[in-house]
Order: structure tokens, then sequence, then C-alpha cells
């Protein structure tokens, strides 16, 4: 069988040319896009290569009929790399015998609501090796950071911000209490004067552990706040739940936050596990306008059906995890973020792992 190869700039003009030159006895056989030159006075040009054979005798000199254009168009139509999905290139680059692993990778992904960047990440260069679920976990939980220097030297002031109804005044609570029992000096600061009931809250659990509080209302009472904790180790932040829309309380929280010295101060955004990725970065968007986040605090896992949406955040902001919490038990439902915990709420990949996971946290 005779092969003809043809290079021309692009997919189109190289399939163009081919018609031009052999007509419908022409066959595509496969296709392959690279770039050539490049350098420190050239660029990089596109090029396409077709190898193709002919199927019969016909020759460029015979009349090509409507329906062996058409005939040729379908075979020569192999999709164009630039256009396909990750899961297309996936299945091109691979073959046949890894296309059942790669239809599972997806049903994970798909499974754990992974999406965006995170997904490509995942799927880009990815070999299973000898077991695919151990290889997939890992580069999943991997894609994220662990903030293990403040979870073991935390800054003194923890401010804590996220929306109302993040869990932020009870998640505090529970971190309170966990510096506290490893021996810590600690206090709690509350910022919120507008929510009703807010300080009441945070006072009866700083008062359940012996924790000792204060109220602040404007920006006079920051630094008498501040006076009265400064021998504490840790004092915890606790802010109003914000709108974004509501325009007069956002420039209240810049206003006090401003007044902390920002070299002993880390900022925690506390984020659902039942929001979806995009509102968190919303959130995350709206809130580095005013204020540097150090490190991410996820929430609510009891209430999520996947954890994938978070973990799609968490890559996508750079921002590493701190603490997760499973429920409104105070201190129990609290633990440090790290790769075995966040694996453990991943779905499909029990296989032996969660009783492990039980095991070493």
């Amino acid at each position: 069988m005779e092969y003809i190869t043809i290079v021309s700039d692009s997919y189109e003009k190289a399939l163009e040319e081919a018609r031009r030159k052999y007509g419908s006895a022409l066959r595509v056989h496969s296709r392959r896009e690279y770039t050539v030159g490049g350098g420190l006075f050239a660029k990089k040009r596109k090029k396409c290569e077709l190898t193709c054979y002919l199927s019969s005798t016909k020759t460029s000199e015979e009349t090509v009929t409507r329906q062996d254009l058409a005939e040729f168009e379908k075979e020569a139509r192999t999709p164009d790399p630039e256009t396909l999905s990750a899961k297309d290139k996936l299945d091109t680059m691979r073959p046949a015998k890894e296309l059942e692993d790669s239809r599972r990778i997806e049903e994970i992904l798909d499974m754990n609501e992974i999406r965006g960047r995170l997904r490509e990440h995942v799927l880009e260069n990815f070999d299973g090796g000898d077991d695919l679920m151990l290889s997939l976990g890992d580069k999943i939980i991997s894609s994220v950071g662990i903030d293990h220097e403040n979870q073991a030297h935390p800054k003194k002031y923890q401010i804590f911000l996220g929306p109302t109804g993040s869990g932020k005044t009870t998640t505090l609570a529970k971190i309170a209490c966990l510096y506290q029992v490893a021996g810590h000096d600690v206090a709690i600061l509350s910022l919120d004067s507008y929510r009703i009931g807010a300080f009441e809250q945070i006072k009866a659990f700083a008062d359940a552990f012996n924790i000792p509080s204060a109220l602040v209302r404007d920006e006079g009472d920051v630094i008498p706040s501040l006076d009265l904790f400064r021998n504490k180790d840790i004092v915890f932040v606790d802010t109003m739940g914000l709108s974004l829309n509501d325009r007069a309380l956002n420039l209240k929280l810049r206003g006090l936050i401003s007044l902390f010295d920002r070299k002993n101060t880390g900022s925690m955004l506390i984020c659902p596990a039942n929001v979806k990725a995009q509102d968190l970065m919303k959130q995350f968007r709206h809130y580095v306008q005013f204020v540097s986040i150090d490190s991410l605090i996820v929430t609510k896992l009891d209430e999520s059906e996947s954890v994938g949406s978070f973990l799609t955040f968490a890559y996508e902001s750079g921002l590493p995890v701190s603490f997760c919490t499973n429920g409104q038990g105070v201190p129990d439902d609290l633990k440090k973020a790290s790769t075995l915990v966040l694996m453990e709420y991943l779905k499909g990949f029990d296989m032996g792992l969660r009783p492990v996971i039980g095991q070493l946290t």
C-alpha cells in the first residue's frame, strides 16, 4: 500500500491540499499536530502532518463527484486536538486497553464533583501505575496544600472570616478549645455586634470552657480590647457574616481589621463543603479586596455529599487547608487537616482505606 505524507500550516490546509492532489482515491491514515522553529528571534509555527494512502487506482485527473467528496471528508474528519476536552484527549492518547480505566477515572471525578482547573490538573499526564485508585486519590489530594505551619505555630491573632451560616462561630469555639487543651493561654474577641445573639453565643462557649471573651462594638473598642488580651498566646477573633451587597457593613469590618498588627495576624476563610466552588470563589474574591487570606477551614462535611467542590476551590485559590469540621459538637467534631482526613471524604475510594484512616486520626 502506498502511503503519502502531506504537511501544511493547519489541518484545514492539509486537507484541502490532499483533496486537490488526490481526490476521492485518498484515505487518511493518521494525523499529527506539532510546532517548528522557535528561538531567540523566531516564533514557533504550528504544523499539521497527514499520513494518507490510496484506496484505488483513481488518479487526481479523474472527475471527483460530490458523493466522493462527502465520503472523503467523513473519513478525514479526525478531531482537532486544540478543540478536545480533557476526557477526549485522554481517550485519543491512550491505547484501547486503557480506555476502561480512563472511564473509571472520569466516573470518580464526576462522583466527587471535581471540576475546572483541578480536574484538568488531575488528568494531565496521569499514569495510574500498578494501583489506579491509590494514584488517583493521591494526585487529587496532593493538589491541595495543608497548612501545617499554622496548625503548629498559629499567629497571635486568628481572624475568622466567612458568610452568615458558614459555621464560623462554632468552628472558632472548637479551635479555641483545641489550643487551650494543648496548653495555650487563649481568649476570644468578637467583632460581631450586628447579628442578634452573636456575642451571647460565643460567650456561652467561652464560659463553658473558662476562656475569657470580649465584644468590640466599634473601632474605638479595638485597641483597649487588644490591650486586655496582650498577655494571651492566641486571640481568636470572630467576625460578622457579610453580604456582598452590604457596603456599610463591609466598610465597618475593613476598618476594624485594619487596626490589628498584620505581622502577628492570620486570617482564615470558612468554607462550607456543601457550597459550590464558584460561590466559594466569589466570597474569596470579595474578602481579599481588604484582607489577606492565609488559609482555609472546610466546614459542614457531615452535610455534604462530596468534598470535591471545596477541593476544586482550594486548588484554584492556591490556599492551604488548616482544619476540617464534621458536626456541631464542641470541641469534638474538629480535625486538623491532613492528606488522610481529606481523603476520607472522597467517594469511591473505600477499598479498605476508611478503616485505616479511622485508626490514624
